[in-house]
């Protein structure tokens, strides 16, 4: 029987990069997202990872479809720029279930599976993870909540057989950028001439960074290799990048990191 991998988030962007290349190898590749993926091959099953109701409605069907799984892949992303002191509620709330409690609750009816084709669950983070991103702090304090969570699952995870991994892109050509939510600047008040140049210069890091392909060649060559690392920079210069923010003194990081983003205050 083919091996199968579960794509959540396949529909667009890395995802369904990551979709093309898995098909390509011969698997069984399954989308779950709302939108269908439009790669030959792909099955589509609709599901919004906020939504309860629809995680159960998608799961049945999936295992409707297959009694096995060896990889499981989370994609799924939100982003949006504001400062926390004009921030909703409900954006971040929305934020953290889309990038971290969807994987969590997916990832649980996975795991049974997972076990029985010693399997690998891998997770698409960012640098932001590691990287603070200026007027985004929810997103990068989302993906660093997905590493921590992921270099703490290893310990319960490959006793079992289970590989669990994250790959973190830097910035990626797709159209993630487009779909950011970013609060209007009439809304921020004081922090708009600073929220609009850091949007700005994170547009540009994004439509000038790396090819979703490459980070699709990423996933796949981690999934399916041998190995007991579980969080992977995913291109040289983010893997540089990641280990230079966890040598250099926080002080040189804080002036870099305004340096980057054109932040000069008021």
């Amino acid at each position: 029987m083919k091996k199968v991998a579960l794509i959540v988030g396949a529909s667009s962007g890395i995802g369904m990069h990551t979709a093309k290349l898995f098909a390509e190898k011969g698997y069984t590749v399954v989308n779950m997202a709302r939108r269908n993926c439009e790669i030959e091959n792909v099955i589509s099953i609709q599901l919004d990872v906020t939504d309860a109701t629809s995680m159960e409605r998608a799961w049945e069907q999936f295992t409707l479809l297959y009694n096995r799984l060896d990889i499981f892949i989370y994609s799924a992303g939100f982003s949006m720029a504001c400062p926390l002191e004009y921030v909703k509620e409900s954006d971040y709330r929305y934020l953290f279930e889309v990038n971290f409690f969807g994987y969590l609750h997916l990832l649980k009816k996975c795991l049974p599976y997972l076990k029985k084709s010693n399997g690998v669950s891998c997770i698409v983070g960012s640098i932001g993870g590691v990287a603070p991103i200026p007027y985004d702090c929810y997103y990068s304090a989302s993906k660093a909540a997905v590493n921590m969570l992921v270099m703490s699952l290893q310990y319960e995870f490959l006793p079992q057989g289970v590989k669990v991994l994250c790959v973190m892109p830097g910035g990626t050509k797709t159209h993630f950028t487009f779909k950011r939510k970013e609060y209007d600047l009439s809304e921020v008040r004081e922090y708009k001439k600073d929220q609009e140049r850091a949007a700005r210069a994170l547009e540009e890091i994004e439509q000038g960074g790396m090819k979703a392909s490459k980070v699709a060649k990423t996933i796949y060559n981690r999934c399916t290799k041998i190995s007991t690392a579980n969080l992977y920079a995913s291109g040289i210069k983010n893997k540089l990048t990641s280990f230079l923010i966890r040598i250099i003194p926080q002080r040189m990081l804080y002036l870099f990191i305004r340096s980057q983003f054109e932040l000069n205050g008021k």
